[in-house]
């Protein structure tokens, strides 16, 4: 089977990855609603210093970066879900953004987001997983999951975005997910006020002043 861009197969494959990661972003808590109210509260009084730093979904537009693949890709489970989209009024904010996905409640795509969506881990992220000993890696700026985990180069073929033709094996995925689920496994293991604890100081770190 030639891999492309529609290949029922490579999305779904796609797609149970992304949903192993979101199980692994589930355990920040709150943080990234945390970092959104204060994004929002900052961007509201006029603040400019910090920016780098707030929500990445505030000042990013993976959507029309990655528009091509991700319209194709969502076109098979809704041929109207730009239309769809239900946009906060934020004005204009640093970089490219808001992005149009993100609604009320967070993002509205509810799977096969582009894969910097998928895969990215913001500094606030890495700093917990830092503080708890659970990878050792730079924390001053976001990353990629690939960056500091081991795993094979599989999504760009799975999302349709490969430059050159690329035929991923089940064997590829089931050891992405592996890696990733024994990352989350390690950090769910950890007691929750030792998780809470890493998070509300990183929180406090950032000046992340408000709580959900």
């Amino acid at each position: 089977m030639k891999p492309n861009a529609t290949n029922g197969r490579y999305l779904k494959w796609f797609n149970d990855i992304e949903k192993e990661l979101w199980r692994l972003f589930a355990l920040f808590g709150d943080l990234c609603a945390r970092c959104a109210l204060q994004t929002l509260a900052d961007s509201e009084s006029g603040r400019r210093e910090g920016r780098a730093d707030w929500c990445c979904c505030m000042i990013d537009n993976q959507v029309h970066d990655n528009w091509q693949a991700l319209n194709a890709n969502q076109n098979r489970f809704d041929s109207g879900w730009y239309e769809k989209l239900q946009r906060l009024e934020l004005g204009r904010m640093p970089g490219n953004g808001p992005c149009p996905a993100l609604g009320p409640t967070g993002c509205q795509l509810k799977k096969v987001r582009p894969i910097t969506c998928t895969t990215q881990l913001c500094n606030k992220m890495l700093a917990v997983l830092n503080k708890l000993d659970l990878v050792k890696c730079p924390a001053h700026s976001a990353l990629q999951i690939e960056d500091f985990l081991e795993l094979p180069d599989i999504l760009p073929a799975l999302y349709g975005t490969a430059r050159k033709p690329q035929r991923v094996s089940l064997n590829e995925v089931e050891q992405y997910l592996a890696t990733v689920r024994e990352l989350r496994f390690r950090f769910r293991a950890i007691p929750a006020a030792d998780r809470q604890a890493a998070i509300d100081a990183v929180a406090d770190q950032y000046g992340l002043k408000i709580k959900t």
